[in-house]
């Protein structure tokens, strides 16, 4: 009777601990809703639409797309954590292993990519997509495209359409970054090629920078 009377208490103890999880769980998961929904209502808040109902969809459209980036983040950072841990004796199989996996994450992230602008296309054109993708990536692609023609005023068109192309190309993979650092971490790397490229026309960029930043300190007086 006393065993059985302890089973039972010991089901209900259980049963109320995996109570307070899921609760614990769905609490987590409605606030991190929340986060992601007020980022995408920022986004959409600063674009002009033909009526809520569209502008409603493109955000749930954007919801969806942290939500995957976020969970394929998650997903692929907990099974490289069991690989190093599975694996933690032998380097080159380890490595070979986390490539693989990386390499496989890239892959759905690449397919996720197109189906989430096919979503768009389908309800908003180009135009506003690329202002989808800026609220996306804080605008760096404006703001470092009006800052290069600032500090370098006499850059040909050439040359600032080659720097515009480059940084297309930079928000592109920004877009789908997991994280503020990632997402700057790609234009990072294309102005680094920007700046090789105008170097080896020429140009000294310290000098440029220089002369800029004298010309703001001045604007300011």
């Amino acid at each position: 009777m006393i065993k059985r009377r302890l089973i039972i208490i010991l089901s209900g103890v259980l049963l109320l601990l995996a109570g307070f999880q899921a609760k614990a769980q769905e609490t987590a998961d409605d606030e991190y809703t929340r986060v992601i929904t007020g980022r995408a209502d920022k986004i959409v808040d600063g674009m002009e639409f033909e009526d809520n109902a569209i502008k409603f969809q493109v955000r749930d459209i954007i919801v969806e797309h942290y939500r995957f980036l976020n969970d394929a983040e998650e997903a692929r950072n907990a099974d490289v954590g069991k690989i190093r841990e599975e694996y933690a004796d032998n380097k080159e199989l380890r490595d070979a292993k986390i490539d693989l996996r990386k390499a496989e994450q890239e892959l759905k992230t690449r397919d996720h990519h197109f189906a989430f602008l096919a979503q768009l296309k389908q309800i908003i054109p180009e135009e506003k997509i690329d202002q989808v993708k800026d609220g996306l990536t804080y605008n760096v692609l404006n703001v470092t495209y009006g800052a290069m023609q600032d500090m370098i005023p006499s850059l040909t068109e050439e040359e600032k359409d080659q720097i515009y192309v480059w940084l297309v190309e930079a928000r592109e993979h920004a877009i789908d970054g997991g994280s503020s650092r990632e997402k700057h971490g790609w234009f990072g790397k294309y102005k680094g090629r920007i700046n090789n490229y105008l170097s080896a026309r020429g140009y000294d960029l310290q000098a440029e920078r220089k002369a800029w930043e004298e010309r703001l300190k001045e604007e300011k007086k």
